[in-house]
């Protein structure tokens, strides 16, 4: 397979983008490593030479301006993978400097998604009302001004809160609430910062496999893990307004593995749910798929950044993927991916966690359709 052509451009307003040139280095981090991890913002960094940037700086590289990264292999049909704002910028300058050029001059540019700016916005005790999670969105976005999604069900309920902290802890304790996870860095759909309830996630068009056939995406590395903290033999979920609920896995002895968690669930009933679901996913240890790695050049037929059709890797946390490894098949959820680029060639790595501790019910669904193993809602 050939080459995939990566191109970066920056713009004031978010619409009239102007692209850099001598980029050498591209690497974009999108959801968590693990599970139980707390939801971040997304991030890029990207490296360029600057040979004149001493003489005549590019201005507008500087931190709040926006930061587009586009697969540009066919430029006919080029299409964007992340769009964040720069945080940060760092010119390196290097010796000689001759006839106004710096031929070892180079710039770094530190980017986030949009998750970001809600992290340096605080809520300055706003009073979020009872309702559906996509009014409290709505709400939110009014307050941030950003235009915030929740996935799922529109009647699911979110409680009411003070927001006295900023508004991204919100959105996290909302997102952790419903089992949701975000995406941050979108460059296509209808909001800056989104989470997805699982049971509004896609099944990839595409899977992985250590003997591809047709549009099969082939790894060269694969990890299984038995991670300590996705293992619990007791549950507390704490809410604001309800107390807090905690169960016990009936098998278990003291002292116990507790796995302690802050919600901002509707109603006892919801949190006593939602800890039964965390029980029931925890209180197995299980080595399982934690990551694979792919070599974008390896690929037959290269999907590794759309893996779902129209959507961006800035969506991929949530998606049901499959990887066949030595003739078994694993049906996994990706929770994060990385993307690394060079003029060499780009590795795409997945971190993923397994479809039983994602033991969640999706009636007429293959894998999560499962009666006496998966949970209907919380």
């Amino acid at each position: 397979m050939a080459l995939q052509s990566y191109s970066v451009s920056y713009s004031t307003d978010g619409t009239s983008f102007t692209a850099l040139t001598n980029v050498q280095n591209i690497n974009i981090s999108i959801g968590v490593s693990a599970q139980l991890d707390q939801i971040r913002a997304s991030t890029a960094s990207i490296d360029i030479r600057y040979p004149t940037g001493y003489a005549s700086p590019i201005t507008a590289l500087k931190s709040g301006t926006y930061l587009l990264v586009k697969n540009n292999t066919v430029p006919a049909s080029a299409y964007d993978l992340w769009l964040g704002k720069i945080a940060d910028v760092t010119a390196q300058y290097g010796i000689p400097y001759v006839d106004n050029v710096g031929q070892a001059d180079f710039l770094n540019i530190t980017a986030e998604g949009f998750f970001a700016d809600l992290g340096r916005m605080n809520g300055n005790g706003y009073s979020m009302a009872a309702g559906t999670l996509p009014s409290q969105m709505t709400s939110a976005g009014t307050q941030t001004g950003l235009s915030i999604g929740w996935l799922g069900s529109v009647t699911q309920q979110g409680a009411a809160t003070t927001v006295s902290g900023t508004w991204a802890d919100w959105l996290a304790r909302t997102a952790l609430s419903n089992n949701a996870r975000l995406w941050d860095g979108l460059s296509t759909g209808s909001y800056d910062v989104a989470i997805v309830s699982p049971f509004n996630s896609a099944v990839t068009e595409y899977n992985f496999s250590d003997t591809p056939t047709g549009n099969d995406q082939i790894y060269d590395q694969i990890n299984f893990e038995s991670l300590s903290d996705n293992y619990y033999t007791q549950v507390t979920v704490s809410t604001e307004s309800f107390g807090s609920s905690t169960v016990t896995d009936a098998g278990a002895s003291v002292p116990y593995r507790t796995y302690d968690v802050n919600t901002i669930n509707a109603s006892s009933g919801q949190a006593t749910d939602f800890a039964n679901y965390l029980l029931n996913n925890y209180k197995t240890p299980r080595l399982a798929i934690s990551s694979i790695s792919a070599r974008a050049e390896a690929q037959p037929s290269f999907k590794l950044d759309k893996l779902v059709t129209g959507s961006t890797i800035a969506n991929y946390p949530g998606q049901t993927i499959s990887v066949t490894f030595r003739g078994t098949t694993y049906v996994c959820i990706i929770e994060g991916v990385t993307m690394s680029a060079t003029p060499d060639g780009t590795r795409f790595t997945f971190a993923l966690s397994g479809a039983d501790l994602n033991a969640y019910l999706i009636l007429g669904n293959t894998t999560f359709g499962t009666l006496n193993n998966n949970k209907l809602g919380y």
